[in-house]
C-alpha cells in the first residue's frame, strides 16, 4: 500500500519538476548572451540532450557533438535538472551560476588540452593496409573521401559520423576483416604528453546481431602501446596513453585491428595527441 501512495505521488508531482518550454528558452538565452567560439554545451542529465539541441543545436556542430571527449574544452556551458552534473565538467571551476525555473545553468572554466594531431580530421595523412596471418599485404586505395580496401565494397576506411552507445561520435569507421589484420599508420605524428584514444562498436541492431570482440592496438614507432577492446557492452572506451617521454618528437602511430568473429562487426575509433 505504501509504495502505491510512493509512486502516485511520484506520477503526480513529476511533471511539476519538469522544465518548461520557458525556463529552456531563458537558459538558451543566456548562453547565446555569453556564448565564445570553442565553447562546449551539455546537457545534465544526458538524456536532456534532445531538449538542448532543440534550443541551441546551432551552436554545436558535428565535430563538437561528435568529440572523443571534452579534454580540449576550455569552457562549458551546462545546463541541469534535478541536482545532476555533466561529466564533462567534474573538477571544473563555477565562474558563472544562475536558475531559470527547474534549470540550473552553470559555466565552468578549466585549462584545456592542447590538440597537435586530430587523427580523424587528419585521415588522409595515413596508409591503410590489410595484412594476412602469412603475411601477405593488401594495400587500400586512397580515394577522396575513404580508403578503400580489397574485398567488399563495404569493407573501407572513412571518417564518419557513428552511433556508439547511444551517442554520436565522430570516429574512423572500419569494417574488421575476418583474418586479416587491417593496419591504419600516420609516419609523422606530433605528440604531447598524452595520446588519448576512444573506440566502440556502431549500431544498436549490428551489436545486437554479432557477438565478436574487436582489438585495437596502438603502437608508436613500432612499440606496443596499449590496446582496447570492443564488444557488444563496452561502449564508448576512452584510454589515455602516456607520451611524455616522446612530447615533442614526431614519429609513427599505429594502430591494428582485429577481430574474432567479423559477422555484424564496424568499429569506429577517435584519437588525439595533445598536451
Amino acid at each position: 500500500m505504501a509504495l502505491a501512495l510512493v509512486e502516485t505521488a511520484n506520477a503526480l508531482l513529476a511533471p511539476l519538476r519538469a522544465p518548461s518550454d520557458r525556463d529552456w528558452r531563458g537558459a538558451a538565452a543566456e548562453v547565446r548572451a555569453g556564448f565564445q567560439p570553442g565553447d562546449l554545451i551539455v546537457a545534465a542529465p544526458a538524456w536532456a540532450d534532445p531538449l538542448l539541441r532543440l534550443h541551441l543545436g546551432d551552436l554545436i556542430p558535428i565535430s563538437v557533438a561528435g568529440r572523443l571527449d571534452a579534454a580540449r574544452f576550455g569552457r562549458i556551458w551546462e545546463i541541469a535538472q534535478r541536482g545532476a552534473q555533466a561529466p564533462e565538467t567534474e573538477g571544473s571551476r563555477v565562474a558563472q551560476a544562475s536558475r531559470h525555473g527547474a534549470l540550473t545553468l552553470r559555466r565552468y572554466e578549466r585549462p584545456a588540452s592542447r590538440v597537435s594531431f586530430d587523427f580523424v580530421a587528419g585521415w588522409s595523412d595515413a596508409t591503410v593496409l590489410r595484412v594476412t596471418p602469412g603475411g601477405e599485404v593488401s594495400w587500400c586505395s586512397h580515394l577522396p573521401d575513404r580508403f578503400e580496401c580489397p574485398g567488399l565494397p563495404a569493407q573501407s576506411v572513412k571518417a564518419e559520423l557513428l552511433e556508439i552507445d547511444t551517442s554520436p561520435h565522430l570516429a574512423l569507421a572500419t569494417q574488421p576483416a575476418g583474418q586479416a589484420t587491417t593496419v591504419i599508420e600516420f609516419a609523422h605524428v606530433p605528440l604531447g604528453r598524452e595520446l588519448a584514444v576512444g573506440a566502440g562498436l556502431h549500431n544498436v541492431w549490428l551489436r545486437k546481431a554479432g557477438k565478436g570482440t574487436v582489438k585495437l592496438r596502438v603502437l608508436i614507432q613500432g612499440r606496443p602501446w596499449g590496446q582496447i577492446e570492443a564488444g557488444s557492452l563496452s561502449g564508448w572506451t576512452l584510454r589515455r596513453f602516456d607520451t611524455s617521454a616522446l612530447a615533442g618528437q614526431s614519429p609513427s602511430v599505429r594502430f591494428e585491428i582485429t577481430v574474432d568473429d567479423p559477422n555484424a562487426r564496424t568499429l569506429g575509433f577517435a584519437a588525439e595527441a595533445r598536451s
